[in-house]
């Protein structure tokens, strides 16, 4: 199947699910509340598509700082992310933003997935040019119980609509969902969520790991350590959203 037919294919499948939500959800801007066909405005779309190039961030876990330091308060006093070479996630989780995931991860808005892709690329392009792309992989079950996930969704769109090498290395063995934990319970399952995959040969000196969000670090910080064990020089990562 060539590209342009699959990404046909792919797109109606995804138009048949904005069919769905459409009747179900208020065509309304979760940003500004006017009158919207998608889950933003057109004005909307274009702040949200803004990836943040010039904010001043933390040099390691990514987060927008106010102060002058490079790093910021929490991986200088409390560093968790000792495998994650770097971290770029795009945009705060707060307000509209929350609603914004909740509708594409739980709702099953997976329009949303083009739009998330394309923002991802821009990030990719620009900070990790042509360095081969990991995804977190889904808690076992999921796909199955759910019929898709959100990063598989990013994963596909990123390979076949921009030309990314995308790399599946990594499997999750705990099935608890991490929303359900506090962020002590998250940092205890440090070294027991992900395996490498079995088979897995030619092991790239970097990556890029793509989650949807960054919350404690615990899960990035998860699958950095465990490809670093498997050869892995350099693991950065790209998020969505970050809790800050």
């Amino acid at each position: 199947m060539n590209v342009s037919f699959y990404c046909l294919v792919y797109k109606a499948k995804l138009n048949l699910h904005k069919l769905i939500s459409s009747m179900l959800a208020p065509h309304t801007c979760l940003r500004c509340g006017t009158e919207a066909n998608f889950m933003l405005c057109n004005n909307c779309l274009d702040v949200f598509n803004n990836p943040g190039f010039l904010l001043k961030r933390c040099v390691i876990c990514g987060k927008q700082l106010i102060s002058e330091k490079e790093t910021c308060l929490n991986c200088r006093e409390e560093p968790l992310l000792l495998h994650t070479n770097s971290v770029y996630p795009i945009h705060s989780y707060r307000l509209w933003k929350k609603e914004l995931l909740f509708q594409w991860k739980i709702t099953g808005n997976r329009t949303f997935s083009f739009t998330a892709a394309s923002l991802y690329n821009q990030v990719l392009s620009s900070k990790y040019p042509s360095i081969p792309i990991v995804p977190v992989p889904p808690r076992p079950g999921k796909i199955f119980s759910k019929g898709w996930d959100q990063i598989n969704d990013i994963a596909i769109l990123l390979k076949k609509l921009y030309g990314n090498t995308i790399i599946s290395m990594l499997i999750r063995t705990e099935k608890k969902q991490q929303k359900k934990l506090n962020r002590d319970e998250r940092i205890h399952q440090l070294g027991h969520l992900y395996e490498l995959k079995k088979n897995i040969t030619n092991i790239p000196e970097e990556v890029v790991i793509i989650d949807d969000i960054m919350t404690t670090g615990v899960t990035l910080e998860n699958c950095a350590e465990v490809l670093k064990r498997a050869g892995v020089k350099k693991v950065h990562a790209v998020t969505l959203f970050i809790a800050d």
